[in-house]
């Protein structure tokens, strides 16, 4: 079996066991109807996956890795640090919106696991947040952010925020649309932590101008 095939496997695994753990809650579900339902032997499973909480915790690593290359790569277009933080916003919110079986694994079986803490899903997961950080730390650096403003603190006031309403729509299926509470969200957040505009232009630094082409 070349390494493709056995990739293609795995990942098959994966999708299934997230919409099965989604449906059925973690303790509930089953090796065995995973196995069913991916049609797939139980020992094909246990190939990848010593235990069914081994395949739980592997289920983000996949998916947040790309989720925050993408995120990495949107955010070198974008100038502004409120402007890279809305942006953040967004695609995790939309990226809760398009998994909702992902979402309600991630809010409801893994979050508050303590041995979640020491997978490599969490690892993706705890790499790919410090981007807020790098955008937080950005914005006091030019002057956009108040100076005084704790990082780590703002952090966790959007990570917990998106935490608290991905979590209510998973549980209840309401509001419709996740993308919604984007801009309220961030809008209060900035009216926060921004920089009064009569002092921000004494820390904004000057644009930088292009050598004349010859």
């Amino acid at each position: 079996m070349t390494a493709t095939k056995m990739e293609l496997r795995k990942k098959l695994i994966l999708d299934t066991a997230t919409k099965v753990f989604a449906r059925q809650g973690f303790q509930q579900a089953t090796i065995t109807e995973i196995a069913k339902e991916a049609k797939v032997s139980e020992a094909s499973i246990y190939e990848y996956f010593s235990t069914k909480e081994g395949l739980l915790f592997a289920i983000p690593s996949q998916s947040s890795h790309l989720l925050f290359e993408t995120m990495a790569f949107h955010l070198k277009l974008i100038r502004g640090a409120g402007n890279k933080l809305r942006a953040i916003v967004y695609l995790l919110m939309d990226s809760y919106q398009a998994n909702p079986e992902f979402a309600a694994v991630l809010m409801l079986f893994l979050k508050h696991n303590k041995k979640f803490i020491d997978t490599t899903g969490h690892h993706a997961i705890k790499e790919g947040i410090k981007q807020i950080t790098q955008v937080i730390e950005e914005g006091i650096d030019t002057g956009e952010f108040r100076p005084s403003l704790n990082p780590y603190l703002i952090r966790a006031m959007v990570l917990g925020t998106i935490e608290h309403l991905v979590t209510n729509w998973t549980m209840t299926g309401n509001p419709e649309s996740l993308i919604q509470f984007v801009d309220p969200m961030i809008d209060t957040l900035l009216t926060g932590i921004e920089t009064q505009p009569a002092l921000r232009t004494q820390f904004r630094q000057p644009p930088e101008i292009s050598p004349p082409m010859e």
